[in-house]
This record gives C-alpha cells, structure tokens and sequence, in this order.
C-alpha cells in the first residue's frame, strides 16, 4: 500500500470513529476537549527522540498525526475546514516560503535559506493582516523558556539586541542583584518579577551562544535526575533513609555522584 493511501486510510479510519455508531468516546471530543493530548504526544516525541528510540519516535509520530487528522475532522463536521484544505494550504507555503528551491532565487548557506523564508512572510498578504507586530508570532501555548527565546529571537532580528556578549552577561548580573535585593525586602512579588527577569536574561545568554534554553534545561534536569538517583541507591545501600542525611552527607554524595560521571 502506498504512503498517500495509508495516509488516507488513517483519515478514513478517524472518520468512521466519529459516525453516529462509531466510538462514544472519539465522538464526544472536540478541540478544546483534546488539545493536551497535543502537547502530550509531543512531550512523548521529544522524549523518544533524547532517546534515540526509533521505534518511540516512529509511534510517537504517529499518535501525533493522529491528533492532526482528528482536529480536522472536528473541524471538517463543523463546516469549518478540511485535511485536504489544511494540506494544501501547508504544500502552497512550503512552495511560497522557498523560492530560493521553487524560484529563481538562491540560498548558499542555511542563514541565508532563513532570510529568504523571512521575507517571503513579509511578503504575504495574509501574514500582514493577521499580524500587527513582529511579536504576533510568538506562540502563547509553548513553554515559557521556548516562548522566551522566541520572542527574544525575533527582537533581535529587527535590531533590538546587545552588541556583545559582554552587555548580555552584565545584564544577568545585574538582575541577580535585583533578585537578591527582592529577597532582602522580603516581598514575594518582587521576588516573582526579579525572578522571572533573571530567567529572561539567562535565555538571552543562551540565544547569543545558539543554545536552546529548553534544551539547556531539560539537559540539566535529566543530570539532576541522575545524581539524585545515584545518591538515593547509595543512601538505601548503606540502610540510610533520604529525609535523615545531613547536608554534610548530601554535598559527600553528590560529589561521589559527579565522580562517577553523572
């Protein structure tokens, strides 16, 4: 069978779960219903992908364009749009967004294949309607380290940005005095809005290196994740409980823990 045809039956699968004596569960979605499922199944896509698990990759994907092809057709029922409109509006983007390998202009490298998609968003009529600021494009619905770093990409495309990385890593400073300022006032909003402020700026810092600051992060977690386990085993080995180490026991664990690699 043909990738298109299997696509199809997919499709046609989906649609006959949402008939009158289809599933009572498919049939009682609607978007709102299921849009963590979304951010679920990518959650679990990025997990397998960490894990180079081709066969979780493989599945995951497929769960994913399962909830693709289910939206669709809950718009499709409503009158409101089709998978053939979305896939056909997707294919002429594409087609539009890369005229430097569907047109007559050239990209060298990946910079410049980028700049070529940039302008041709501005060039949209539609985009130019939708959107009133270069900020319009930043998602809402993303993880706030992902969002951020959107946000601060787009700034410095349009020139608001520090020169160096100098002034960038002087304004992390800077907002950790403000932060332990807050903390000396004792006012927990404060405190909220230093913190967050600091986050920001460490993003900017990853950005000016081309680091992914979700990724950044995830990275560290999962190493946290693995010291601390490694410090719970050594605990339980040795007929220690977690809760009774001192902190002098908690810093020797560690340190064993980082010797080892992890």
């Amino acid at each position: 069978m043909s990738d298109t045809s299997e696509f199809q039956r997919l499709v046609d699968v989906v649609r006959r779960l949402r008939q009158p004596d289809g599933c009572p569960w498919d049939r009682a979605q609607t978007h709102d219903s299921i849009k963590k499922n979304l951010v679920e199944e990518s959650g679990e896509f990025l997990d397998a992908l960490e894990e180079r698990n081709l066969e979780g990759m493989r599945e995951e994907l497929g769960d994913l364009m399962l909830q693709v092809v289910l939206h669709a057709q809950i718009a499709a029922e409503a009158g409101e749009f089709t998978i053939e409109e979305i896939l056909k509006e997707e294919s002429d983007k594409l087609i539009r967004r890369h005229p430097h390998v569907f047109g007559e202009n050239h990209a060298k490298n990946a910079e410049e294949a980028l700049k070529s998609w940039e302008n041709s968003k501005v060039g949209e009529a539609g985009e130019q309607s939708r959107r009133t600021s270069v900020m319009d494009g930043v998602p809402r619905s993303v993880p706030g380290l992902s969002r951020a770093q959107k946000a601060l990409v787009k700034a410095a495309r349009n020139g608001f940005d520090w020169p160096t990385e100098k002034e960038a890593l002087a304004k992390v400073d800077e907002e950790l005095s403000e932060v332990k300022e807050a903390i000396a006032e004792g006012d927990k909003e404060h405190i909220a809005e230093e913190a967050g402020d600091l986050l920001f700026t460490i993003v900017n810092l990853c950005r000016k290196h081309d680091l992914e600051a979700e990724e950044v992060l995830h990275a560290s977690i999962a190493k946290f994740i693995r010291r601390f386990q490694f410090m719970e085993k050594a605990t339980a080995k040795n007929g220690g409980s977690l809760k009774e180490n001192s902190i002098e026991e908690w810093n020797k664990l560690w340190k064993e823990a980082k010797q080892q690699g992890l």
